[in-house]
């Protein structure tokens, strides 16, 4: 296996990365704003860099896909397009691995200490992703809930969680519904570590490009019908 690769579209960045995967050696990362119609372009945009890098997506025999929680259509998108480039490949493995656990730091953390990422849920409310740190990675504790305020207000005071991290982006929508304690926590990540995604020893390659990180069901707002 020459090089491994990750994609992220979970929301409203892409990020891209390739590295070597006997050494680990990182060979391209990038990120771009795309979201919504602009998603369009994710192909375009990964063909060009692995071009101006030599790289064909041929050569990639490790696909990470970053699952989440977040965007539906970004999520199955970028799923959909590594299903298209590795289909009828032998020898080409493939997993999914929630945004979420590569979106805290394990270094400063001690082993059974419980960190949270939280996302924009929409509708005044927050997408909680509880992760606890074990054998030295963040990895998903196996609870996740939305929130509303009320909600955010019991959960926040009876969790001990070490660390808080959520996606700039979201940061106006999540501080309106937080307790101001707990936002002046969080650790504000402006896009998706995909570099980290293809290190990141949580989750095996089983194939399997569905296993996205879905909390709740879809559902419509009075901003997505505006757009």
């Amino acid at each position: 296996m020459k090089y491994s690769a990750a994609l992220d579209l979970s929301g409203k960045f892409a990020a891209f990365a390739v590295a070597e995967t006997l050494s680990g050696k990182l060979l391209l990362t990038e990120h771009k704003a795309m979201h919504g119609r602009s998603s369009a372009a994710l192909s375009g945009w990964i063909a060009e860099l692995l071009h101006r890098r030599g790289l064909a997506p041929a050569e990639i025999s490790r696909w990470t896909v970053g699952g989440g929680p977040g965007s539906f259509t970004g999520m199955r998108l970028a799923a959909a397009l590594v299903i298209g480039l590795t289909l009828g490949r032998d020898g080409v493995e493939s997993r999914c691995v929630p945004t979420a656990v590569v979106l805290g730091d394990p270094a400063g953390l001690a082993e059974g200490d419980k960190a949270a990422a939280v996302f924009d849920g929409r509708n005044q409310e927050i997408l909680l992703f509880e992760l606890v740190k074990s054998a030295g990675e963040l990895v998903p504790s196996g609870r996740t809930e939305v929130l509303d305020r009320e909600r955010a207000q019991t959960v926040f005071a009876a969790a001990d969680y070490r660390q808080l991290a959520a996606f700039d982006y979201d940061r106006h929508r999540l501080e309106a519904v937080l307790p101001p304690a707990a936002a002046a926590r969080i650790r504000w990540v402006k896009y998706p570590a995909a570099e980290k995604l293809i290190s990141c020893a949580y989750r095996v390659f089983d194939q399997d490009l569905t296993a996205l990180a879905y909390i709740r069901p879809a559902v419509f707002t009075q901003e997505a019908v505006a757009k």
